[in-house]
């Protein structure tokens, strides 16, 4: 069955809404909620998706998330070059995990987190040290190197929209519309 544990993702990019139906099927597939204690998130619909953003971000948890992660979505989101960062929680000796992906990206960054600031990193105090160490030296380039490795640039996650046009109505709305004509 594997561990399990707390996790939120926030979702953000522009996607094709003829393209909506893959990260649909991956929030159902990993069981997702819109917030703590919520029944799993089950949308049908790229509006639904929309309606559901928080922030202008599409905003996701799961209290007993397999390893603390979202498989389905992540995937779905480097496949359709949508940005993420999820927030696993520590537990029983594991510490707690932010990780980020924007498009262009080759592999997600995984940093350690702390479970107060769901947005904050944390560094090693040794790194920090040899870092220093290097600027007091006068080795500024590579102090700041040192320092980047640690703090690396991620760009903020974009707003979370749709592009493209809507899908015209299954044939049965279609039918259906037509019904209330005179």
């Amino acid at each position: 069955m594997g561990a399990r544990y707390s996790a939120w993702i926030r979702i953000g990019g522009s996607l094709e809404r003829s393209h909506a139906e893959r990260l649909i099927k991956a929030i159902r597939a990993d069981h997702a909620r819109l917030d703590w204690g919520e029944p799993p998130f089950e949308p049908t619909t790229a509006e639904e998706l929309l309606a559901a953003r928080s922030d202008e971000r599409l905003r996701l948890c799961d209290e007993e998330a397999r390893y603390g992660e979202f498989d389905a979505i992540e995937s779905a989101c480097r496949e359709l070059g949508l940005s993420y960062r999820r927030h696993t929680e520590a537990w029983c000796g594991e510490d707690a995990i932010l990780v980020d992906w924007r498009p262009g990206m080759a592999e997600p960054l995984v940093r350690v987190a702390s479970n107060e600031g769901g947005d904050e990193a944390l560094v090693s105090e040794e790194r920090v040290c040899e870092a220093l160490g290097l600027l007091e030296a006068g080795e500024t380039v590579e102090g700041i190197a040192a320092l980047r490795t640690l703090c690396p640039a991620v760009p903020e996650i974009p707003p979370f929209v749709l592009v493209g046009q809507a899908e015209q109505g299954t044939s049965e709305d279609r039918s259906q519309e037509g019904a209330d004509e005179p």
